[in-house]
């Protein structure tokens, strides 16, 4: 993801006059205090830079022993803006090393994500055989309209200077939302092959070229899964599928989105499949048919009929396409739905049907529009409501975007009385659109519950994995953060981290190929001795860890639970001053959950305090087994022995360094439990 919000073009002046400013005053800018690493909430052992905002990591390589991790970067503020390439290397994938500016923003071009290949054939003829060029492909967003193009630059020194070819762009396209290439060999046909998304239609296109400067159309892919939300950053991988007596062929295609995330925001879905140099075929990927049902309205008509409406923000009737200015609108049914941005955002009204009688146990209905739900302090809403009595008993906002979804509300409690169906807007700077509301039996399934997620949190996004390792071996790194809210999170001199490095593979579990991910080994380096251990210990209520290391900010935690009696079982992590991160499993619903609602500074945005959910269901035996990962303003769970994975930021006080362990209406056994205090990654050298 290169930038929030890139629906809203008409921002788009004022960031460009920011960049004219950023660049005059480069100089004076550019001299800033040295960072401590010490500061509030700054990770220990995940990478931040030591200044300024960072969003995706770009360009991951390994080349002549190092790890080198490129990454969005703002060299003159804290806040998205003047994007280009910083850079950072590590010898060990734990240590890392800041080396500053890579490829920086200038009057034309602002520097949006791609990849890093060492092209050791010089196949592109900008280095020699004996010293190959690394090669960066990545987005240009040409100033001043932001339109993306491919672009490339070389470097001849192991990564420590750059040179922009003078023949970009090397890719373009009529849609100027394309973006993110994430290049790679493909060894049976001799070409590059380059994954690279249309944003805005939900497509990822493959294009191949044998010398990384000439690109050919081979096909492309979707919309499919979760489309709520933007494509950006695809990343495709080989990735065996590990069984008992053989490793079956197969493809990972992961397809980062925002908005439309299963907890809001941003995320990263995936697909597995089979690729054979011209298209990516996903298994298990059909058109989904939402369940029959009574239609109340489905807005096909010349005006809304018995529903009333007061203000502008509806019109007359149904639309049947966007406003001027309103990106393109798609997956609405028929050719008639409900808009709120008559003509603009600013316009506010509402839509009320007649009473109706509830006569099923769900009402379903399509949505899109601003993620704005009815929240304490939230300046404005846009909304539909179920009113029953004249109180609403139910609200449901878009997620965020102009592609509708399916939404659902439970209301088997409420048959057999009469409602009626209130559409809100009231929002200055956003709107809705809603369409085909049903009656039915089931539940309709929004594409983000339909999709699969290569994380469950609510901060992992633009997620890519490291080129040219040895051993074929593949490491994922996340931008561990959401577009929902993270230019608002309270750290400073720097804004966002990236994860750890996480170990991919594909396993057959249940009869069903699932994504496992681990911490990269790498990471035991920063374990200190002693190691704070507990075996077969009954828990009931809450219990805190006490002794010598039984605390801290930077821990990893490697825990085995069986389950017993209780409703919800697990361990609490940042405790003290009344706060907590829970990281637990819920029995009833077989779900594991990271719940940051009491995790310490929730204020800077209303939907920060919630909660993550990620299905598991446990093996015959009851047993649990977590890793976590606590580093000062972050939790990584890895459950199932990483079958399923939450990363969550949380911003606690600095006192609050507390672990317990609980298990809520019964008794759960802490079958093993071993906690090591981490070392800090930041080396004060320089690495040349």
């Amino acid at each position: 993801m290169q930038k929030p919000h890139l629906r809203f073009r008409a921002m788009l002046a004022g960031l460009i006059a920011s960049v004219v400013v950023a660049l005059a005053a480069w100089p004076a800018a550019a001299q800033s205090a040295v960072p401590t690493y010490q500061e509030l909430y700054r990770p220990q052992f995940h990478f931040t830079p030591g200044e300024h905002w960072m969003n995706d990591p770009n360009g991951l390589v390994y080349y002549q022993g190092e790890y080198h991790m490129f990454y969005q970067w703002n060299p003159l503020g804290d806040v998205w803006g003047n994007i280009s390439w910083g850079h950072a290397i590590s010898r060990d994938l734990v240590h890392w090393t800041e080396l500053g500016l890579a490829i920086s923003y200038d009057a034309k071009e602002t520097i949006f994500s791609g990849s890093v290949v060492v092209d050791k054939d010089n196949t592109s003829g900008f280095g020699t055989k004996e010293n190959p060029p690394m090669v960066a492909i990545y987005s240009s967003a040409a100033l001043p309209t932001f339109a993306q193009s491919q672009a490339l630059a070389y470097s001849l020194d192991r990564g420590r200077t750059w040179t922009k070819y003078a023949g970009n762009p090397v890719l373009d396209n009529p849609d100027p939302d394309f973006r993110d290439p994430k290049v790679f060999w493909y060894e049976p046909t001799q070409r590059w092959i380059m994954p690279v998304a249309l944003s805005l239609q939900r497509k990822i296109q493959f294009y191949s070229s044998p010398n990384l400067k000439d690109w050919t159309l081979e096909g492309e892919f979707g919309p499919a899964g979760a489309t709520a939300g933007v494509y950006e950053v695809p990343n495709l991988i080989p990735l065996p599928v590990q069984g008992k007596a053989s490793t079956e062929p197969k493809w990972l295609l992961i397809v980062n989105i925002n908005p439309g995330a299963r907890g809001g925001g941003s995320a990263a879905q995936f697909f597995v499949g089979d690729f054979d140099g011209h298209r990516f075929t996903a298994e298990d990927v059909q058109p989904y048919t939402p369940p029959g049902g009574d239609v109340l309205a489905d807005f096909e008509g010349p005006n809304y009929g018995a529903w009333s409406v007061t203000g502008t923000a509806f019109g007359t009737g149904p639309a049947h396409g966007p406003t001027p200015g309103q990106r393109p609108i798609a997956q609405f049914q028929g050719s008639g739905f409900v808009n709120s941005r008559q003509p603009d955002d600013a316009a506010q009204g509402t839509l009320t049907s007649p009473t109706f009688r509830i006569t099923h146990d769900f009402i379903n209905f399509l949505i899109a529009g601003s993620d704005l739900p009815k929240l304490a302090g939230l300046p404005g809403e846009a909304t539909i409501n179920l009113l029953v009595g004249g109180h609403v008993v139910r609200s449901a906002s878009g997620f965020g975007d102009e592609w509708l979804d399916w939404k659902s509300w439970n209301v088997s409690h409420l048959r057999g009385r009469s409602a009626r169906i209130q559409i809100v807007d009231h929002a200055t700077t956003g709107h809705i659109l809603v369409d085909q509301i049903t009656l039915a039996d089931e539940a309709a399934k929004s594409g983000s519950d339909r999709a699969r997620w290569v994380d469950w949190g609510h901060d992992f996004y633009a997620s890519i994995t490291f080129d040219n390792v040895p051993n074929d071996r593949q490491l994922l790194v996340g931008w561990m953060n959401n577009w929902q809210y993270g230019s608002l999170i309270p750290t400073s001199p720097w804004r966002s981290t990236q994860s750890e490095p996480r170990d991919l593979s594909l396993r057959k579990i249940g009869g069903k190929v699932e994504l496992v991910q681990q911490p990269a080994r790498e990471l035991t380096k920063l374990h200190t001795l002693p190691v704070y251990r507990l075996r077969h210990r009954t828990i009931t209520g809450t219990r805190s860890l006490l002794g010598p290391g039984s605390h801290g900010q930077a821990l990893d935690i490697q825990t085995t639970f069986d389950s017993g009696s209780p409703a919800r079982f697990g361990l609490k992590v940042f405790v003290g001053n009344g706060q907590q991160t829970v990281i637990g499993y819920n029995t009833r619903t077989e779900e594991v959950y990271v719940d940051r609602t009491h995790s310490g500074d929730v204020s800077f945005h209303p939907q920060f305090a919630s909660v993550s959910h990620a299905p598991l269901r446990l093996p015959r035996s009851g047993r649990l087994k977590l890793r976590v990962l606590v580093d000062h303003s972050s939790v990584e769970v890895f459950a199932d022995k990483g079958q399923r994975v939450i990363t969550d930021q949380v911003f606690p006080s600095a006192s609050s360094d507390g672990v317990q362990l609980f298990a809520q209406g019964g008794t759960a056994t802490v079958r093993s439990l071993r906690m090591w205090q981490m070392e800090s990654i930041w080396w004060p050298g320089t690495v040349r």
